[in-house]
């Protein structure tokens, strides 16, 4: 699942994924107001941002919740 290249340290968040970094590149987008909603007026651009952002926000709560999901079912059974 990891990379041979990537190295694991107490820093590194494991739960990120490409599209994480996929959704984080087009909240930013929205919230700079660059690609196709350069011609729309702000409310429609803070709207966007906004609905981006929650998508952000949930897409993290959502990984977050799967990798800690994982790591009990690999390792909740060795505390018995």
């Amino acid at each position: 699942m990891v990379p041979d290249m990537m190295r694991i340290t107490e820093k590194s968040k494991r739960w990120w994924d490409e599209e994480l970094s996929e959704q984080l590149k087009i909240t930013r987008d929205a919230r700079r107001g660059k690609g196709s909603n350069r011609s729309l007026d702000q409310a429609v651009r803070i709207k966007r941002w906004k609905t981006e952002k929650d998508k952000m926000r949930m897409l993290v709560r959502e990984k977050k919740k799967e990798c800690w999901q994982a790591f009990c079912e690999e390792n909740g059974e060795k505390d018995l």
